[in-house]
Parts: structure tokens; C-alpha cells; sequence
């Protein structure tokens, strides 16, 4: 399957904060567009993206975009620090615009997920629950620390010759996309049976309906 890139971290999408119940909200939105029509698309995505990034209670975005045969398939990250900031985007004039110019005509099922604090992490298709949150700290704890430490050693001497912002920057995005794509994945996949043993009460994540969000 071809690698999927980044086409521009409009905004850094801030560390989640799941505690209480009002925690930070991550919409993911997938959706796949003919390869002539993929250019256009995105330039759409950005411009909407950057009005969202300006809207009070966001906390960031990201595309992500990878080509299969004659389309392209784009998931977009949305981050609000509340749920009462995602409800309030949802009542707004920007999202009204925001859904006519990037839904698709015909919206097919799980097109839209929301997830709520650590879940995004966490909730597949495959596994449509999340389990309770200390074990996702523990699980994110054995991420984050050996990542942070091989990073330090083998990074820092490259990030200090760089300006500090882009030199954060970059280094946010790569920790995202390497514990989004390589690095949680096959852990909640080995700790499965630990992380939702059978008959254990589980926080079902929130899922979109036939609108993107």
C-alpha cells in the first residue's frame, strides 16, 4: 500500500487532554476523490482548514493524503479542546460551508469519526471501543518515553542548527505521524487481549453520522 505524506501541517494539533467531561475532541474525516480531481480537493481542504484553525476552541489540523490506483484517499484531522468547542462548530455558519464544499455527494458509513481525548488513538473499525484510560496511558507511556529518549540522542544535534519553531515543528509532526501510523498500532494490537478482556465494561467511542463534522 503506498505511504501516505502530508501535504501541509496547516496548524499543530495540540496534545489531547481527556481528563474530565468536557475533554478534547478529534474528528477524523476520510474521504477519497478521483486523481483528476485531487489537487483541486486539496486546495479546497486547505482554505476551509485554515478558516477552521481560526475558529475559537480548535486546536489544530492535518491532511493526510495517499494515492490508490486512479484515486486519492484523504483523511483529515480535526482537533477541538472541548466537546462544548465541537458543538458549537457544529451549530456555525463555517461548518455549514465547510460540509457542502467536503462531503460527498453520496456519504458512505464511518466517512466521519469522532473520538474523544486518547480514543483517537486507540478506536478502528476493527475495534469500534475504547478501553479504559489508564491502560491507553500506559500503552501511549511505552510509546512516547523510548521515542523521546532515541529522538534526543539522534536528532538533536540536527534540530539545534534549526529555528525553534520549525525544529519543534517537525519534530510534533514526526512523533504524531510515527505513533499514529508505526508505533500504536502494533502495540494496541499485541496488548489487545489486556487492553479488552472479555466482559469488561468498555467507553464506546462516538461515531459520526452522515454529515462530516
Amino acid at each position: 500500500m503506498p505511504p501516505m505524506d502530508v501535504p501541509e501541517p496547516l496548524q499543530l494539533i495540540a496534545p489531547s487532554d481527556s481528563s474530565g467531561e468536557n475533554g478534547s475532541v478529534t474528528v477524523l474525516v476520510n474521504r477519497t476523490v478521483p486523481l483528476a480531481e485531487a489537487e483541486e480537493f486539496l486546495k479546497t481542504v486547505q482554505e476551509l482548514l485554515r478558516e477552521f484553525d481560526r475558529f475559537t476552541g480548535t486546536a489544530g489540523s492535518l491532511v493526510f493524503r495517499r494515492r490508490c490506483g486512479e484515486s486519492v484517499e484523504f483523511s483529515i484531522l480535526q482537533r477541538f479542546v472541548s466537546r462544548t468547542a465541537h458543538e458549537e462548530w457544529l451549530q456555525s455558519p463555517d461548518f455549514i460551508r465547510w460540509r457542502s464544499r467536503v462531503a460527498p455527494q453520496k456519504p458512505t458509513a464511518g466517512h466521519v469519526q469522532r473520538y474523544v481525548g486518547m480514543e483517537s488513538f486507540f478506536v478502528s473499525a476493527q475495534a469500534p471501543e475504547a478501553p479504559p484510560r489508564w491502560k491507553m496511558a500506559i500503552i501511549l507511556m511505552l510509546v512516547v518515553y523510548p521515542m523521546s529518549l532515541v529522538m534526543s540522542h539522534w536528532l538533536a544535534p540536527i534540530l539545534e542548527k534549526m529555528p525553534l519553531l520549525i525544529g519543534s515543528l517537525l519534530t510534533s509532526v514526526f512523533m504524531v505521524l510515527l505513533m499514529t501510523y508505526v508505533l500504536v498500532p502494533p502495540l494496541t494490537k499485541l496488548f489487545e487481549p489486556w487492553l479488552n478482556p472479555a466482559g469488561e465494561p468498555k467507553a464506546k467511542a462516538a461515531a459520526g453520522g452522515s454529515g462530516v463534522k
